[in-house]
């Protein structure tokens, strides 16, 4: 009798640690594969953070797919909006800032009519997903021109993308 007890709690050990390393191995895979990231919904201005998954392979999709629901309501605050928006900055700010690659997102200019000095706003989305305001007052339109330049779709480099021509006069 007690040899069947040692068997099972031998069995009982072993099968642990499987289902153990089964688990940890699908939560590695889980981390690397899915990450939340903000995406805009539909053709409106409002974001929605979404799950954005690595590959685009169907049998991976499908094995995450159902862990995306427990993943938000286990951690919301991974799937929190307010986790992307960083503090905005000024261009002497961006210019302190390490290297980082970036989508210019948006280019605006508002100028009050009370003080009419342009300020320049730009919207940079970095590759983790994060969203970083520019803002900068007294613009100049080479400024202006600069930013313009960079809302494309591609990544560009910054603060090493955003330099300002000598106007040495």
């Amino acid at each position: 009798m007690k040899v069947l007890d040692m068997k099972n709690k031998k069995l009982l050990k072993w099968g642990v640690m499987g289902v153990g390393l089964c688990a940890a191995c699908y939560i590695a895979g889980y981390l690397h594969f899915v990450r939340p990231m903000p995406i805009r919904v539909g053709t409106s201005e409002q974001e929605s953070v979404e799950p954005v998954f690595r590959s685009a392979n169907s049998a991976v999709l499908g094995l995450f797919r159902p862990a995306v629901g427990i993943d938000q309501a286990l951690f919301p605050g991974r799937w929190n909006l307010e986790r992307f928006r960083l503090p905005s900055t000024n261009l002497a700010g961006l210019r302190a800032m390490r290297p980082f690659s970036a989508r210019v997102e948006s280019v605006g200019r508002t100028m009050p009519n009370d003080t009419k000095v342009s300020t320049l706003q730009m919207g940079l989305r970095l590759e983790s997903g994060h969203f970083l305001k520019v803002v900068e007052p007294r613009a100049t339109e080479q400024m202006f021109a600069q930013a313009g330049s960079l809302m494309d779709t591609r990544l560009h480099e910054f603060p090493a993308s955003w330099f300002l021509p000598k106007t040495d006069k």
